[in-house]
């Protein structure tokens, strides 16, 4: 397949997606009237061996493209700094702010990457796979090409797949682009019951490392989702559920009017769970002065102890936080009562 008809096959099935509403995102992000176009591509970035968004240049770009790799044709996918600078881009430096805020995201979400990995661009010369991870001041510089997504053999290319990988990266991307402004896409989104299919593993491994920290999220999440199934009725889980800020809850059960939403964690300790999930929570319940959520319930593998019983016990008695932990027994199949 040729990167033109891959384009214009994005472009054709990606109203079945939420990428498909990425030209009314940016101008939600932007200072645009009206959308420039419908889809994806345009022919503007349509090029023999790659092509970008509408709009991508200056900014973190979904971007497809062919590569080689030991010899094999490959197609990429997924989202890029094009630091080349050009007529459009005469230099860098309106990219460095979206690179800091693109750092500060991997950082505080690494569990959003299943299957995805990094490499660059130096002209010619392609780095090895790397685990997603900030970019380092080194790599910032003219002419640096920066990807993170996948890359597939060319006859193995999957247009669904492609769609369902950008809907992943398109929080990444609002982040990035907001500029740290608070985001309302649209009031009252629609809850939508169900799992997503997202990667649970990955043919790709470094020697001692492995990125099975978001991989592992994600089997979570899909056991956390059945579990809850059979807890509240499949009509009233959703996984992956977007809110109005652009961002997504990682499990969310609807009673009657009101919601509770789940965060999963993969850490080795509750406290070392708690302590990024509350920030998150917090903000996905009640920024921008909302109230979406009647209860948050942070979720990890490991046994509530003593001492984080007490600190819950705290949050919920001096703040009033509706804030609970549940053990997920990967095991026997079970979840845990609230703690």
């Amino acid at each position: 397949m040729q990167i033109a008809e891959l384009a214009e096959a994005l472009n054709h099935a990606s109203s079945d997606f939420e990428i498909g509403e990425l030209q009314d995102m940016r101008v939600r992000l932007t200072s645009l009237d009206r959308p420039p176009c419908r889809g994806i591509f345009s022919k503007q970035t349509i090029h023999d061996d790659y092509a970008f968004h509408l709009g991508g240049r200056t900014e973190l770009q979904f971007n497809i493209g062919k590569e080689k790799k030991d010899g094999v044709e490959m197609i990429r996918h997924g989202v890029a700094f094009s630091l080349e600078p050009s007529r459009t881009l005469p230099t860098i430096d309106p990219l460095r702010p979206k690179i800091a805020r693109f750092n500060d995201y991997v950082r505080t979400h690494p569990e959003d990457f299943p299957g995805f990995w990094m490499w660059h661009y130096r002209g010619q010369s392609r780095s090895e796979d790397n685990l997603v991870s900030p970019i380092s001041d080194e790599m910032i510089a003219p002419g640096t090409f920066i990807m993170l997504g996948r890359a597939v053999k060319a006859d193995e290319v999957d247009v669904p797949s492609i769609l369902a990988d950008f809907d992943l990266l398109i929080p990444l991307y609002v982040f990035v682009e907001s500029g740290g402004r608070a985001v309302t896409f649209s009031e009252g989104l629609p809850f939508t019951p169900g799992c997503p299919r997202f990667a649970e593993s990955t043919s790709v491994t470094f020697p001692g490392r492995t990125n099975d920290v978001s991989l592992r999220h994600k089997q979570l999440q899909r056991m956390l989702y059945h579990l809850l199934c059979l807890e509240a009725g499949a009509d009233n889980v959703a996984v992956e559920h977007s809110l109005n800020l652009g961002v997504r809850v990682d499990v969310v059960v609807r009673t009657n009017s009101r919601m509770t939403f789940y965060e999963v964690k993969v850490a080795p300790t509750v406290q070392s769970c708690l302590r990024p999930a509350l920030g998150q929570l917090l903000e996905y319940a009640c920024w921008p002065s909302a109230d979406r959520a009647g209860e948050l319930v942070v979720v990890g593998e490991s046994e509530v102890d003593r001492d984080s019983a007490a600190y819950l016990r705290l949050l919920r008695d001096r703040f009033a936080l509706p804030l609970w932990y549940r053990r997920i027994d990967t095991e026997h199949n079970a979840l845990g009562e609230r703690s």
